[in-house]
């Protein structure tokens, strides 16, 4: 038998026991006290009576249901949508970043070097120097110098060993104008690249029509028989070989004599002070300007109306104009949308227009 105790406490009591008289409520007791004690006893998930049975998820549920209302059906809504809502989040973040492995994002998969829907970025209008460190010892502007120093990032390949091995892909002729065959090529023994963006990233940008295709020549990617150029990705020490280093900083050229657009990894990896922040817009630029030389364009010195770098300055080591002084804006493209007079004038590197003093 079951009572009711002075606190408000079920006693369980045997049949004759003197506790079972004791716990009898008197005729003046509000019934509702008994009610009120015994509901206690089952929220609190004490059994109640002779029969006992274990509680199931449903009772448990059933009595929280019972005691919060409507706001028990809403509470689980909440919960599963603030974990969508989170998701959601980290997913945009993901994508923000990037990330190719710790690199300036940039734009259209900036970080990872791909293209997007609309081609490679394009570069803002405006990009300040970094004021970087470099050797007073070397004679040559000493803004130049601070311009054409690379920019802090992660560690690149110093030594290939000289070899160079084509990538397998093709593509279908691009452009309208002569066909010029190209190859993508990587020095044996650069690592830490991700080698199928870096075939992608040429590829669309050159079939770009912002790039040099469609504008009086066409372009086709080969892997086999005859090659006009060859586009390689070559390790930092190996560019010397073609590109010189009579002055320290790091450099990519196109070296005639080997037909080799020679696309230094250090500056694949770290990009340029006038890039800083948009390094899938440098490597546009890299891959433009070198194949630029490649396909008979010379260095152009002076701002394109409106205030942009053509894309054949030497935009690795300033963006100042040789012709007026003034600072241009970088780009990446030899004919950036909306941009008149491109690509620019060009003439060969003389003393009197070429304030850098360097080739790329």
């Amino acid at each position: 038998m079951v009572g009711v105790s002075g606190f408000g406490e079920p006693t369980l009591h045997r049949a004759g026991e003197p506790g079972d008289l004791m716990s009898r409520p008197r005729e003046d007791e509000p019934v509702r006290d008994v009610v009120r004690a015994r509901s206690a006893v089952r929220n609190a998930g004490v059994t109640y009576g002779p029969r006992t049975r274990r509680r199931s998820a449903g009772d448990t549920w059933r009595d929280f249901a019972h005691r919060y209302g409507w706001r028990a059906y809403a509470l689980p809504v909440l919960i599963v949508l603030t974990i969508a809502a989170l998701f959601t989040t980290n997913q945009v973040a993901r994508k923000a970043a990037g990330g190719t492995g710790g690199q300036a994002a940039g734009h259209a998969g900036a970080g990872n070097g791909h293209a997007g829907p609309a081609g490679p970025p394009v570069a803002s209008g405006s990009i300040a120097l970094k004021d970087d460190q470099a050797s007073s010892s070397q004679k040559i502007n000493n803004d130049v110098l601070k311009a054409a120093a690379l920019p802090p990032g992660p560690a690149y390949p110093m030594q290939g060993d000289g070899s160079y091995r084509i990538l397998p892909g093709t593509s279908n002729p691009v452009g309208s104008g002569p066909l010029h065959r190209y190859s993508i090529e990587v020095e044996n023994g650069v690592t830490g690249v991700d080698l199928k963006q870096f075939q992608h990233l040429v590829v669309s940008t050159l079939s770009d029509p912002r790039s040099w295709s469609g504008h009086g020549v066409s372009l086709q990617r080969v892997d086999s028989g005859q090659i006009d150029f060859r586009i390689s990705l070559t390790s930092a020490h190996s560019v010397r070989t073609f590109c010189g280093y009579t002055i320290h900083v790091e450099t990519s050229c196109f070296d005639a004599n080997s037909g080799r657009v020679v696309l230094n990894v250090a500056r694949w990896v770290r990009g340029s002070t006038a890039y800083v922040g948009d390094l899938a817009a440098y490597r546009v630029y890299m891959i433009n300007h070198e194949d630029g030389h490649a396909l008979g364009h010379q260095h152009a010195h002076q701002c394109l109306p409106g205030g942009l770098a053509p894309v054949m300055m030497q935009q690795t080591f300033g963006l100042k104009s040789a012709v007026s002084g003034k600072m241009c804006g970088a780009n990446p493209w030899p004919y950036p949308p909306g941009a008149k007079g491109a690509p620019g004038p060009e003439q060969s590197d003389t003393p009197q227009n070429d304030e850098y003093g360097l080739s790329d």
